[in-house]
């Protein structure tokens, strides 16, 4: 047998390998006890909830329509809260595969695997993907930069389309319509060229943009306060200079020193990156600023400065935008790392397997830290307790009434 066929396997076989047991895998972790885990619902979720009860009301005040409509439709088939979870680990699923294709186009495979750990394993993953909110909608943001992506690689039309559709979609998403424009603005000469290579693809998805966002236009026509929600500025009032710097600097800080307070998404005061996440990130910020020319330094660049800005004014804008871009960073980290000791070693294979068992022992180590954080630490605490003190059957005893 020829030596291409013999190999041909291994090619078309080993990444759907790696890629079907991380969704084993993150399955896992995003469904197991999702109705239960922690006890009770917040308030945010049973909001979410009786907002998707009648599509009228979400007509009214579309502000996050992608989480509210699926949610109405799962709402007929399941009455419950769990629904609204449900629809947050979908999103959280098409999140982590955007995230491992990004980091596989730009880092490789190992670090893709190893940063696709570490990103899904981490407890703020789990927190946004695991609660019923539309605060998981923010991380549509990695999805539409993966469509970009995309269309850069292979420069088929079907990107194009579902990256018009995506940019619609998000549009209902306070805080994104800046990211939008920015990339417009940003990558003008690439989309003129794509509207001179893909004009009927162009003209399909821009219809089917009209179309999604006319709901949303009309409803500001209505009621122009949606507009400034829309942006993710604050609805009551400015901030005074001086809190809104302190603000905004205090977003990244939460990566490394400090965590927000927000007992329905987080626990205590804990920075957001554990020890091996921070090592990897520095690695990576590292590797990005020797080539500060490359396309997608500068987008991780322009995405980390408006999403701080967007999360440090206090609007609907959180730092669940800017986190899956801290892990690329940190994925960028382990494959520096990788390919150092891979250079060093070139041919020992011994050597080169000690390698990845270690990176494998510490990703392992920060999967478990992230389990215990969520699944037994969070649950407990006092604060986590007060949150979530709605019960399922208080909130079934609305819904469809």
């Amino acid at each position: 047998m020829p030596k291409f066929v013999r190999a041909l396997p291994a090619v078309q076989w080993q990444p759907v390998l790696y890629y079907g047991a991380l969704v084993l895998l993150f399955g896992f972790l995003l469904w197991w006890h999702l109705g239960t885990v922690p006890g009770n619902f917040s308030p945010t979720e049973e909001v979410a909830v009786l907002r998707s009860q009648h599509v009228h009301g979400i007509a009214v005040q579309p502000i996050n329509a992608p989480f509210l409509l699926p949610l109405f439709g799962l709402l007929h088939v399941r009455p419950s809260v769990v629904s609204a979870r449900l629809i947050a680990t979908l999103v959280g699923l098409l999140t982590l595969s955007s995230f491992y294709w990004l980091v596989r186009a730009w880092h490789g495979q190992r670090a893709a695997v190893f940063g696709t750990l570490l990103f899904g394993t981490s407890a703020w993953f789990l927190h946004s993907a695991r609660l019923g909110t539309p605060d998981v909608l923010l991380f549509g943001l990695l999805s539409l930069a993966a469509c970009g992506l995309w269309f850069k690689r292979r420069g088929t039309a079907l990107p194009v389309l579902l990256g018009l559709v995506l940019a619609a979609a998000l549009l209902y998403v306070p805080g994104m319509v800046w990211f939008i424009v920015a990339g417009v603005v940003w990558q003008w000469k690439t989309i003129d060229r794509i509207f001179k290579r893909h004009l009927w693809m162009v003209t399909a998805g821009g219809a089917l943009l009209l179309a999604i966002v006319a709901p949303l236009g009309l409803a500001i026509y209505h009621r122009p306060a949606l507009a400034k929600l829309l942006a993710g500025l604050p609805m009551y009032g400015w901030p005074k200079p001086f809190d809104a710097l302190r603000h905004i600097v205090e977003v990244p800080l939460q990566f490394f020193w400090r965590g927000p307070s927000w007992p329905e998404h987080w626990l205590g005061r804990l920075p957001i990156l554990n020890a091996l996440c921070l090592a990897m990130f520095f690695l990576g910020v590292y590797a990005y600023a020797k080539h500060v020319r490359l396309v997608r330094t500068q987008l991780m660049g322009v995405i980390l400065v408006v999403g701080s800005v967007l999360a440090g004014l206090g609007g609907g804008v959180t730092t669940t935008v800017i986190v899956p871009f801290v892990f690329i960073l940190v994925a960028a980290g382990v494959g520096l790392l990788l390919d150092r000791w891979f250079t060093v070693f070139p041919r020992n294979q011994i050597a080169q397997s000690v390698g990845l068992g270690l990176v494998g022992l510490a990703v392992a180590a920060s999967a478990w830290n992230g389990y215990r954080h969520y699944f037994v630490a969070w649950p407990a605490a006092p604060q986590t307790r007060s949150v979530f003190s709605v019960p399922q059957a208080a909130i079934s005893g609305t819904i469809r009434k």
